[in-house]
C-alpha cells in the first residue's frame, strides 16, 4: 500500500535462536553416536573375522611372521579335513550339541513356564515362600553341583549318554524368573474373562496365556540354547569319544605341544553358524517382549 511505513523483519527473541541451533546440535549427536557405534561393531566384528580368516589359511600362513591380515590363497582344506577325518566324527559332535542343546531348551522353557504359572497367577499358601527359595537359588555357584550331579549319573548309568547332557541342568531359576515376571504383567481381567466362559486352569494358560508369552518364551529358549550350546565344563565329565559336544571336541586340534589353528578356527566357525541361524530367527522377538512389558495387572 502506497504510503504505508516499511515492513520491518521480526526481531528473534534469545530463546528462539537457541531453537534454531537445537537442529544442528542434534545432527552433530546422531554423527558422534553413529561414529561411536561403527568403531563398536568394528571391535566385535573383528574377532569374527579374524576366526573365519585363519580357517581359510594353510597351516603355515596362519603362523607366518608377519601376521597375514587376509589370506593370500584361501583355502576350504581345513573344513575338508575335519569333516572328512576318520578320527574326528565331526558330523557326530555337531548333531550331539544340536540335538541336546534343542531338546534342553524345550524342555527348560516348558519347566520354566509350567512354574512360573502357579507362581503369578494361583494363590495358595506359601506361594511367595516357594519364589523367593527359587530365586535365592541363582546365588549358588552352579559348580558347586558338579560333583553330586556327577555321582547321580553314574548312580543312573547315563555317563555317555544324551541324558547326561539334558536333564541336570533344566531346574533353571533364571527361567521361572523371567516367565514369573511376564505372567504378572498380563491382565488378570484376561483370565477372569476365559474363567466366565467356563475354561479350566490348564486351558487358560495354553489358550489364553501363553499367546501373550511368545516373545518371552522365545527368548528363553535362545538363552538356554545358547547355555546349552556353549556348556564345556560338564560335558568334559560325562560324554567321551563320538558322545562328545562341539566345545569339548573342538579342543582336540589343540594340545599342550601343537596347535592346528586353521582347524581350530574352521570348527570354531561351524559351531558359531546354529547360534549366528538361532539368533536371526528369535531376534524380532525381543521388540515384541519390550512391548509386552507395557502391560500392567490392575
Amino acid at each position: 500500500m502506497i504510503g504505508s511505513a516499511p515492513v520491518r523483519p521480526p526481531v528473534v527473541a534469545p530463546a528462539d535462536a537457541a531453537a534454531y541451533r537445537r537442529p544442528a546440535l542434534r545432527a552433530w549427536r546422531d554423527v558422534v553416536r553413529f561414529a561411536l557405534l561403527c568403531v563398536l561393531a568394528v571391535l566385535f566384528l573383528m574377532p569374527i573375522y579374524w576366526m573365519i580368516a585363519t580357517s581359510l589359511k594353510t597351516e603355515a600362513a596362519a603362523v607366518a611372521q608377519p601376521v597375514q591380515w587376509w589370506p593370500h590363497e584361501p583355502t576350504l582344506e581345513n573344513y575338508r579335513t575335519i569333516l572328512a577325518s576318520p578320527n574326528a566324527p565331526f558330523l557326530r559332535w555337531t548333531w550331539n550339541s544340536l540335538f541336546t542343546s534343542t531338546v534342553f531348551a524345550g524342555l527348560s522353557v516348558l519347566l520354566a513356564v509350567m512354574t512360573a504359572y502357579p507362581l503369578s497367577r494361583m494363590r495358595f499358601r506359601g506361594r511367595d515362600t516357594w519364589f523367593w527359595t527359587i530365586l535365592s537359588s541363582m546365588m549358588i555357584p552352579g559348580i558347586i553341583f558338579l560333583i553330586p550331579h556327577y555321582l547321580m549319573m553314574i548312580r543312573f548309568d547315563w555317563i555317555d549318554t544324551y541324558h547326561a547332557l539334558i536333564w541336570p541342568g533344566l531346574p533353571a531359576a533364571f527361567g521361572v524368573f523371567l516367565m514369573r515376571q511376564f505372567f504378572v504383567s498380563i491382565p488378570r481381567e484376561v483370565e477372569e474373562a476365559a474363567r466366565i466362559d467356563g475354561a479350566n486352569s490348564l486351558q487358560i494358560l495354553v489358550w489364553v496365556l501363553l499367546p501373550f508369552l511368545t516373545a518371552p518364551m522365545a527368548t528363553l529358549a535362545l538363552f538356554q540354547f545358547m547355555a546349552s550350546w556353549n556348556n564345556y565344563v560338564w560335558p568334559l565329565f560325562v560324554v567321551h569319544g563320538d558322545m562328545q559336544t562341539l566345545p569339548v571336541a573342538i579342543t582336540s586340534f589343540s594340545s599342550r605341544y601343537w596347535t592346528a589353528y586353521g582347524k581350530l578356527m574352521a570348527g570354531t566357525a561351524i559351531a558359531s553358524v546354529p547360534i549366528l541361524i538361532a539368533f536371526l530367527f528369535t531376534q524380532r522377538f525381543f521388540i515384541r517382549g519390550m512391548s509386552l512389558t507395557g502391560l500392567k495387572d490392575e
